[in-house]
This record gives C-alpha cells, structure tokens and sequence, in this order.
C-alpha cells in the first residue's frame, strides 16, 4: 500500500482539498499509516501531473485560493486494481520495539521507564480513537469498524504485554 492508492481512495469517496487529506491522515488513519504533510502535498502533485486526478482552483476573496482534488477515471481505474491486487505484508517500523531489541546495553531502569512510556502513550491512542469513534460511529462502514476494533485490539494487547514484563521484572 502506497499513500497514492490511499489518496486515491480518499478522492474516490469525495472531492477534498490536501488540508482535508491530511486531517483524515492525523486523525482516522493515525493508527494504521504514516502519512505526513511532507508526502500528501508531492503525491498530490505527481498524480495531477499523471492525469489520475483533477485540481479544481476554488477563488475565495480574501483568502487564499482552495485546490480541491477529485478523481479521473484513470485514477478510479488505478484505484480498483490496487483493491483487487493481493493484500501485501504489513511492514512494521516500531523505535519502541527496537529499544527493546537492544535494551541489553541499557540500565534496567531505562527499559522500565521506555516500557512506562510505551504504556502511556498506547493507553492515550486508545483514549483518542475511543473519543473519536463516538463521533465517527453513525459514518463507519462495516468494514472501518474492522479497522477501527483491530487498531483498539492490538494497543490493547500490547499494554497486557507490557504490563506483564514489568511484573516479570520486579
């Protein structure tokens, strides 16, 4: 999966501006993929010069002129091929959990603290997506509830596991 077929996704349901892409970016997808500003803006840019998508420039007086993004039929084309492709292997990139891979060269202490860190902070990513279900839950389709259950699935899983090594460690 490439932020291009996200993107495209995105436009296939609606026509939105690159704010509008990457608040879905920072909010609904934040737990399943990395895309930043730094690639949403170039991506948009390339599959506008690709023909995959349309610019439309909105004149606001007063304001600066809004790009608002749609899809072209070549891009809806692109699109349903990577829906049908075969899904591919996450990749999983974790500083956490390369910490803990060489937390041998560190003073028991920092582990426990990285652990405590790490507790924390996937307690708040379930605080922030459980306050944000209640506000996307009448939206959700069937299958972004899959989405949705799993990401609270695997913060959870992964505090017990936690949670458990620091017992184990006194």
């Amino acid at each position: 999966m490439k932020g291009r077929d996200i993107i495209l996704g995105l436009l296939h349901k609606k026509k939105r501006t690159g704010y509008e892409i990457n608040e879905v970016f920072k909010t609904i997808f934040s737990h399943f993929f990395n895309g930043t500003y730094g690639m949403i803006y170039p991506t948009l840019k390339k599959l506008e010069k690709e023909k995959v998508i349309d610019k439309e420039v909105v004149f606001q007086e007063g304001k600066p002129n809004r790009n608002v993004f749609s899809i072209s039929e070549v891009g809806t084309k692109e699109f349903f091929e990577y829906l049908i492709s075969p899904v591919q292997p996450e990749i999983r990139q974790s500083d956490f959990l390369m910490r803990m891979y060489f937390g041998e060269f560190v003073e028991n202490e920092v582990v426990i603290q990285w652990i405590n860190d790490e507790i924390k902070q996937k307690t708040e990513q379930i605080d922030q997506l459980k306050t944000d279900y209640i506000k996307w839950k009448d939206k959700l389709t069937y299958t972004q509830k899959i989405s949705y259950d799993i990401g609270i699935a695997q913060y959870e899983a992964e505090i017990q596991v936690l949670q458990a090594k620091l017992v184990e460690m006194g």
